[in-house]
């Protein structure tokens, strides 16, 4: 299946591999802000009653 995708990508090697790590990059760091997201909204903070 990445195969498939990378394949399916437009232009020379150099540039399919550079728009791969564009996307690889987007892709973790939307990853990254939907997990903080999460545990902001719907995990404990650690923080106790006072």
């Amino acid at each position: 299946m990445i195969k498939r995708l990378f394949n399916a990508l437009p232009g020379p090697l150099a540039a399919r591999i550079l728009q791969s790590l564009v996307i690889v990059a987007v892709l973790l760091t939307a990853l990254f802000f939907f997990y903080e997201w999460l545990g902001s909204t719907f995990l404990d903070t650690g923080g106790g009653f006072e």
